[in-house]
C-alpha cells in the first residue's frame, strides 16, 4: 500500500480502495456518484454492488453497504473535501472530489426504507428506498482481513448436533435458530426470558441452563464482514454458521443500573445496541450457555 495523505490514518492501494488504519475498514476510492454521475436509489445501488463483487472489484467479492456507523466513521470536521456541486464536505482528502454529498447505508426499517449519512452536517436520516430523486452515492467497504484470519474465524465456530453452535474461542453454546425463527414473531423482554426458560424445560440439546445472553455476549457472533438477511430480507450481520431468517435484534440479560425497566436490545444490523423499555415487543432473543472446560473437550473431540 502506498500512502498519498499527510493524515497517516489512511493509505491509498493504488487499485481503487483506500484502507483505513484505524477501523481497519476498506472503501472503495470512488463512490457511486464519481462512477456514474447520475442518482442512485437504494435498490440500483444494490444491483451494482452485486456486480461488483461478481467481478471481484480490487481482488474481492465482500464488499457492502456501510453501517451507519461506519459511514460516520469517515465523517471528520478537521479534513475539507468538495462534493459533486462544490460544497464542502468532511471527509479525508485522499478521496477525491466531485463525489456525493451523502451516502446510503445498509440500516434499514422494514422494506420500504434506508438510512443515509451526510457528509456536510453530520447526521444521519430516512429515506425511501425505491427513491430515484434522491441525490445520493453510496461508497462501498469491505472488513479487511488476512486469509489467515479468516480460516482462524471459520474453524472457530463448529456444529453441535442439531440446531447448536460452539464457540471454541468464548466457550459459550449458542442455539441456532433464535425465537424470531421458532416463533415468527418478536418478543418482549418477559416474553424472551420465558423463551430460554422453554428451552430448559424441553432440555434443548441436553442441557437445563439457556439463557439470555449479556450484551457483550451477543456482540461475539456479530461479524460486519458477514453480511446476511433476516426475516425481513434486509441486511444483518452474522458469522457464517448462522441461518439468514432470525431477527435483526436480541435481547440480553443487561439490565440498567439505574432504570430495571430498562434491557439493552443488541442490533445485529449495525453491531451496536441501546436501552429499551423491556415491554416493547419488538424484538427477538437467542439463547445461550456457558460450558464448563470438561464438556467443550467432549464436544470438540466428538466433531
Amino acid at each position: 500500500m502506498k500512502e498519498t495523505t499527510q493524515n497517516s490514518r489512511y493509505l491509498d492501494n493504488s487499485d481503487g480502495v483506500i484502507f483505513d488504519q484505524h477501523t481497519n475498514l476498506m472503501w472503495m476510492k470512488n463512490d457511486t456518484w464519481i462512477e456514474f454521475g447520475s442518482l442512485m436509489s437504494w435498490h440500483k445501488a444494490q444491483e451494482y454492488l452485486k456486480k461488483l463483487n461478481e467481478e471481484k472489484f480490487a481482488g474481492y467479492q465482500n464488499w457492502r453497504f456501510p453501517t451507519g456507523n461506519e459511514a460516520k466513521s469517515l465523517y471528520d470536521d478537521s479534513s475539507s473535501n468538495h462534493d459533486r456541486e462544490g460544497c464542502e464536505i468532511f471527509i479525508d482528502s485522499i478521496f477525491p472530489a466531485g463525489c456525493g454529498y451523502t451516502t446510503w447505508t445498509s440500516e434499514t426499517r422494514g422494506a420500504k426504507a434506508a438510512m443515509g449519512f451526510d457528509y456536510r452536517a453530520n447526521y444521519e436520516y430516512w429515506l425511501a428506498k425505491e427513491n430515484e430523486g434522491f441525490p445520493s452515492g453510496v461508497r462501498f467497504v469491505r472488513s479487511h482481513k488476512s486469509q489467515k484470519e479468516l480460516e482462524k474465524e471459520k474453524a472457530r465456530f463448529v456444529n453441535s448436533g442439531k440446531g447448536a453452535v460452539i464457540d471454541l474461542e468464548t466457550g459459550l453454546m449458542w442455539k441456532k435458530n433464535d425465537s424470531f425463527i421458532d416463533l415468527d414473531k418478536w418478543v418482549s423482554w418477559e416474553e424472551g426470558k420465558t423463551y430460554c426458560i422453554e428451552q430448559n424445560r424441553n432440555r434443548f440439546q441436553g442441557h437445563e441452563d439457556w439463557r439470555m445472553p449479556t450484551r457483550k455476549e451477543a456482540q461475539t457472533i456479530c461479524d460486519l464482514g458477514n453480511p446476511i438477511t433476516d426475516t425481513y430480507g434486509d441486511t444483518v450481520y452474522l458469522v457464517p454458521v448462522f441461518p439468514p431468517g432470525a431477527g435483526a435484534t436480541c435481547w440480553t440479560k443487561t439490565l440498567n443500573k439505574n432504570d430495571s425497566s430498562l434491557a439493552i436490545r443488541f442490533h445485529f444490523y449495525n453491531g451496536d445496541y441501546k436501552w429499551h423499555k423491556r415491554g416493547l415487543r419488538s424484538h427477538g432473543v437467542r439463547a445461550v450457555r456457558a460450558m464448563s472446560p470438561e464438556e467443550l473437550i467432549l464436544e470438540t473431540e466428538s466433531e
